[in-house]
Formats: structure tokens, C-alpha cells, sequence
């Protein structure tokens, strides 16, 4: 058991989110070289500030715009689409841990699906398997155009059998997702997406479980012990099937306390080393970095609201009503601290960033300090807009350093 202040648990937990100790180059180098770091982007459709994924590599790399990393994941095949926690772009080489997790049948709530539409369309899977083979790459749209297995299927909401049956050939493995068009997928063959070297390399079934929690702690950095079940997602056996226990004899998984938090977290064996490591690492405080709201540092969110003393709930899908801080709120961090959060929108026939609030964390930055101020003028380079109206009607425009 490794005992840590909670200075020392933020450094380890900012350094495994890649957000102190590393400097990216701008552009799409640093794309290629954060995302590979990262392992895994968590996807999200709704682009009110680019997306989730725009929104994670935009803090780590300059020289970044929305659309750009799923484009040159896809377009240079770093990487691949499929369950890890929620629905993320997957580096390559996580492949063969993720191919058992489909051969076990994936995610159980579109494995059902599949088993339904089985029972209700027999035809269907096989139908539309066919025509990717024979199209791909194609997307739901085609498949209409093509009038494969349009029957009306009605599960949580209504669609067409095609469209559930390329989410179940998906979550098996058959198809996988080629590039995306307008955030539309589309599907081929998995053979033809996936280089053969890579399906070639296979993991030992015995081996998954542990596998995929280690792959899970690295990228949370501390996945506390109890709690935060969202972290958790698809692991919940881990904890009874003796993976857990495994990987604690064996050292390459340790615990620790934190002072202050009765909670214990899980981290890598090697958690001393790169505990070192972070701590030599001197934190940027010079310009705020804008999180996306599934940003892996928040990932588990009862942890973070312990260790940083920061309590986040992305409010997208509850009722206006029951919002504290708005719609699409990013967290503010400068350096090793959590500053402050905004609740912004882009006007992009305008060419404005809208920030309908700034809410700064007791005694720390706000909108007049040059640090937060740096960092919009380095958001308004990632979203290509000219200006940010704040909320005192205040606006500022984009510099010529923020060109990027």
C-alpha cells in the first residue's frame, strides 16, 4: 500500500492524463503522438464547442481544430472505434484486448438488441453483412438507398432493422467503422479496416480480464476502489473473478490512500516511478487549458470531486431548469489547479465565442487574469473564430499569435 498527500495524487493523476509532463507538437504530429499516449477518446456527437474527442486532444496539442483527430485516426488507420468505458476512438495496438471483450459479445444491451432482431427478422444481420461486403464502405443511408432489411424495428426508440443490425455486427466485430462523414459512420469489413498484422495478434482469453484493467487504470491514473461505476464499465467482473487479486499479488497493480479520502485507489505497479517522474515535471501556469467534459482526468467523477476538491456534473441532458452552471460547461485548468468552469457556445455564422458564464472556484482565477485570458485566445485558434463575448458584454478578439 502506497500512502500519497494529495499533492502528490494530483501530480500522478494529471501526469497520467498526459496534461503535465509532455509537450506535443502542434498539428496533426501531436495528434498522432497525444492520442497514441492517451490509448483512448471518448466519442460524443453533440458539437457545440467541436466535440468531446476535439475537446480532449485541443488541451493537450496547439495547432488543433474540431473534426481534425477522428479524420486522421480513421485516415491513417492509428486507430479504431469500439466500447472502452462508452463508445471511443481506440488506439491500434489495444486491438487484440478489445477483440476478446467482442468475442464475449461486446456491450450486453446491443448483443440483446441482436438477439431480438434475430428472433423478430431472421434475415437481417446476414442481409445487411452481405452488402458491405459487397459496398462497403457504407453508412445506414446506403443501405436505405439499397433497401436492405428496411423493416421498422422499435426498441428504445424506432429505426430500421438495417440500422440495428450494423450496430450488432459492430459491437461482434464483423464490421468496422471505416471513417466518418459529417460524424456519420460508415462500415466495412473488419478485414479490410484492420491491418492483418494487427488481427493476427491474438491475447490468451485467460489474460483478458486482467488486461483490460490494467489498460483501464492507466488511463483513469487512480480508478478508486469503490464508487464511480461509470469508470468501471464493463470491468465489474474484474473485481470478483479473482483479476483484481491477481494483478495486487503479482505487484503490477497497487493500492493507495490518499491523505484526507477514505477511498482507496488502484494504480500501476510501476506508480512510484512515474510518481517521480510527475513530481519533476513543472505544470504550465501561464495559460488555462479548456477539459471536455469526458475528458479521461474526469472520468471518475466522485474521485475527482475528492481529489481536486472539484465537483463537475456535465449538465447536457438535464432539463434547463436543474442546471447549476449551464448547458456545455468545460472545466478551467491552469498549472495543478482546477480554476474555475464556463458555460459557452459557438456562433459560428458570427465568428464568436459565446460564453454565457464564467464561474471562478473560490479564491482562485477569473476572467481578468492573464493566464485565463491566454487561454481563450488559444480556444478561439482551435474553434477559428474571431472573437469571445463574455458575459459583462465585454468582447475580446483573437490576437495574431492565436492564429494557429
Amino acid at each position: 500500500m502506497h500512502e500519497w498527500s494529495l499533492e502528490q495524487a494530483r501530480r500522478y493523476h494529471l501526469s497520467a492524463a498526459e496534461l503535465v509532463g509532455k509537450e506535443y507538437p502542434a498539428g496533426e504530429d501531436g495528434i498522432r503522438r497525444a492520442f497514441a499516449d492517451l490509448g483512448s477518446l471518448q466519442l460524443d456527437p453533440l458539437p457545440v464547442l467541436g466535440r468531446n474527442h476535439d475537446l480532449v486532444i485541443q488541451a493537450r496539442v496547439d495547432g488543433t481544430h474540431p473534426g481534425d483527430a477522428l479524420d486522421l485516426i480513421h485516415r491513417e488507420r492509428l486507430g479504431f472505434e469500439y466500447w472502452n468505458k462508452a463508445l471511443c476512438a481506440i488506439a491500434l495496438e489495444h486491438y487484440p484486448l478489445l477483440r476478446c471483450l467482442m468475442e464475449r459479445g461486446g456491450d450486453v444491451y446491443t448483443h440483446r438488441r441482436g438477439q431480438q432482431l434475430a428472433h423478430d427478422d431472421a434475415s437481417a444481420v446476414d442481409d445487411v453483412y452481405r452488402a458491405v461486403r459487397r459496398h462497403g464502405p457504407l453508412s445506414s443511408r446506403e443501405l436505405g438507398s439499397l433497401d436492405v432489411a428496411q423493416g421498422e424495428r422499435r426498441g428504445w426508440k424506432s429505426t430500421k432493422a438495417a440500422n440495428v443490425a450494423l450496430e450488432v455486427l459492430w459491437n461482434d466485430g464483423r464490421i468496422a467503422v471505416s471513417h466518418r462523414a459529417n460524424y456519420r459512420r460508415y462500415f466495412d469489413l473488419t478485414e479490410r479496416i484492420i491491418p492483418a498484422a494487427v488481427r493476427r495478434r491474438r491475447m490468451p482469453p485467460e489474460d483478458f480480464w486482467a488486461g483490460l484493467l490494467k489498460e483501464r487504470i492507466r488511463m483513469v491514473g487512480l480508478l478508486p476502489t469503490a464508487g464511480d461505476a461509470e469508470a468501471w464499465m464493463f470491468l465489474q467482473s474484474a473485481r470478483t473473478n479473482g483479476a483484481l487479486a491477481d494483478l495486487l499479488r503479482r505487484e503490477e497493480v497497487v493500492e493507495v490512500s490518499v491523505e484526507g479520502i477514505r477511498t482507496q485507489f488502484l494504480a500501476l505497479g510501476d506508480a512510484l516511478d512515474r510518481l517521480a517522474k510527475a513530481e519533476r515535471a513543472e505544470p504550465r501556469r501561464d495559460i488555462a487549458r479548456f477539459l471536455g467534459p469526458l475528458d479521461p482526468l474526469l472520468w471518475a467523477r466522485t474521485a475527482l470531486d475528492r481529489l481536486w476538491s472539484f465537483r463537475y456534473v456535465w449538465e447536457v441532458y438535464k432539463p434547463k431548469e436543474k442546471r447549476e452552471f449551464g448547458y456545455y460547461v468545460l472545466p478551467v485548468l491552469v498549472g495543478d489547479r482546477f480554476v474555475g468552469r464556463f458555460d459557452g457556445a459557438l456562433d459560428r455564422n458570427d465568428g464568436i465565442l459565446q460564453v454565457h458564464a464564467y464561474y471562478a472556484e473560490p479564491g482562485e482565477r477569473g476572467l481578468e487574469d492573464p493566464a485565463v485570458y491566454a487561454g481563450f485566445q488559444r480556444f478561439l485558434g482551435y474553434l477559428d473564430v474571431e472573437s469571445v463575448a463574455l458575459p459583462n458584454g465585454a468582447t475580446w478578439a483573437r490576437t495574431p499569435a492565436s492564429s494557429s
